[in-house]
């Protein structure tokens, strides 16, 4: 069996990819297929001899090549599969991301999505759906501790996808709190916030950090806790998994990939606020018994078998 990815990535590179969709789902595919004794390419051109092509998340660097891959994927016989991890179809800010997903959807693949909610939406329209949650960062837990900082420090981490709901956030609710807030992401990020003009300057203190797995340990080390607003109502857990994974407790915006962690979290309501800046100490507990309960719900065995499950069915 042949099995190529169309990505922007070579296969061997989405493990350590800054693609949270190459790094914890596109890598399982890979080691998924690599583990059946299938042939595995990957790239932006079409493959002739593949059995099962695989569509990645598209991406700016996919654009330009996207009609002749919609075009050549067509005129096969072969199974595809499409990493639908946004909705973008639903999107009023994305055209044209959504046209280009518009026309993958009329070739009929069979989707593949990271959240149950998103998966029952589009079998409610007819489409073949298998839901497979993101896997998560290979970093160990870390037991909660208290920092013991003068002035609180707070985690922030994500992509410029995600930066509009922290600045939501620092303006409204965190607005008149004094804190050091490191921010772990890539330069699009910091020329957003660079850009970015206030109604009212947050008292916070802004400090960058470039991410990547090991720096992102490192900030956490430093940090009584984290923060998670969100403006995607079909995000994956990931990002709030790997907060519990580092230990910290965390404010964050409910969505429904979140809410079977809602007992470990709390949110941005005011006294919640307050209670989080005077003791982050007090949800250490709850930490620990999310870690236990990511153990079992994210082990990396279950999760590669479940994509072998996919590329199996017939």
């Amino acid at each position: 069996m042949h099995l190529h990815i169309i990505s922007s990535s070579d296969p061997t590179e989405f493990k350590t990819s800054h693609i949270a969709s190459y790094r914890l789902r596109l890598s399982y595919v890979y080691e998924a297929a690599i583990q059946l004794g299938y042939k595995v390419t990957g790239n932006q051109n079409i493959t002739n001899n593949a059995n099962i092509y695989y569509i990645s998340k598209v991406t700016k660097d996919m654009k330009k090549n996207i009609s002749t891959i919609i075009q050549e994927l067509k005129i096969r016989k072969s199974r595809i599969l499409l990493d639908y991890t946004d909705d973008i179809l639903s999107s009023k800010f994305d055209e044209d991301r959504k046209e280009i997903y518009q026309r993958l959807i009329k070739i009929d693949p069979i989707l593949v999505v990271p959240v149950e909610g998103l998966g029952e939406k589009l079998k409610k329209i007819g489409k073949k759906v298998y839901v497979i949650p993101d896997g998560i960062d290979t970093i160990s837990n870390i037991d909660p501790f208290h920092k013991r900082n003068l002035e609180k420090n707070i985690l922030w981490h994500g992509h410029s996808s995600n930066i509009n709901s922290l600045i939501r956030i620092i303006s409204k609710e965190l607005l008149e709190f004094k804190y050091n807030l490191h921010i772990v992401s890539n330069h699009v990020t910091f020329d957003i916030l660079k850009q970015t003009r206030f109604l009212k300057t947050p008292k916070c203190k802004l400090i960058a950090h470039l991410w990547s797995p090991k720096q992102l340990e490192a900030v956490s080390k430093v940090c009584d806790f984290s923060i998670l607003p969100t403006g995607k109502k079909w995000a994956s857990a990931n990002r709030l998994i790997t907060n519990f994974v580092l230990g910290l407790p965390t404010i964050a915006e409910t969505i429904s990939s979140y809410k079977q962690f809602s007992n470990y979290y709390c949110d941005f309501e005011n006294n919640n606020l307050i209670q989080m800046f005077d003791s982050p100490e007090k949800w250490h507990t709850k930490v620990r018994i999310a870690q236990k309960q990511i153990r079992n719900d994210f082990d990396h065995r279950s999760l590669i078998n479940l994509w072998k499950k996919i590329l199996k069915q017939n």
